[in-house]
């Protein structure tokens, strides 16, 4: 997209908006992690700037799990428009006597809408380390709660929840249509 897509309308609301919304309903402290801080000074959660210049997930996830203050903390894409506190719920009681809980859906993780462990950072650094940018890679070296398509439905008919908006296109197509009715 030509645009952030933190501040793209989704029925009259910014997706970050949405995504900040659903999440304080079931969390009890709300982090954005960005590249350009002031952009976001204005929502209801503290700001963090990314700790490192490169553009991956797992840089995010880095900074947000070194600023985060509790044990654990459930990450998610800023392109997320329908997440479901339900399934934010479901997939910390899963993470119990794991490192995390991950969503596991059409032969692919979901790990941009997972519940870690803050003991995990010194894992993802070391990836970062290394030259790993791809976080589900990183997952190899945690104990992940596999969450199915099945488990998590249970919370969220449909999986709306694990929908993101990375075109033009999918952001256009959510004109009108229910998150039950969309594709992952």
């Amino acid at each position: 997209m030509a645009t952030d897509k933190a501040f793209v309308d989704v029925g009259g609301t910014s997706m970050i908006q949405r995504v900040l919304a659903a999440l304080d309903e079931c969390c009890s402290e709300l982090l954005i992690v960005a590249k350009d801080p002031p952009a976001f000074a204005h929502l209801p959660a503290r700001v963090i700037p990314d700790r490192f210049p490169l553009r991956a997930p797992l840089v995010g996830v880095c900074s947000g799990l070194r600023e985060a203050s509790n044990p654990w903390a459930f990450v998610a894409a800023c392109d997320m428009p329908y997440i479901s506190p339900n399934a934010v719920r479901l997939l910390a009681d899963l993470a119990a006597g794991f490192d995390a809980a991950v969503p596991w859906t059409g032969g692919r993780w979901h790990p941009l809408h997972a519940v870690y462990a803050t003991r995990t950072l010194p894992v993802f650094e070391a990836r970062l380390a290394d030259g790993e940018m791809r976080l589900w890679a990183a997952l190899a070296a945690l104990r992940v709660r596999r969450v199915t398509a099945g488990e998590l439905e249970a919370a969220d008919p449909g999986l709306g929840t694990l929908h993101n908006v990375n075109t033009a296109q999918q952001w256009r197509n959510l004109g009108g249509v229910r998150p039950e009715r969309m594709e992952a």
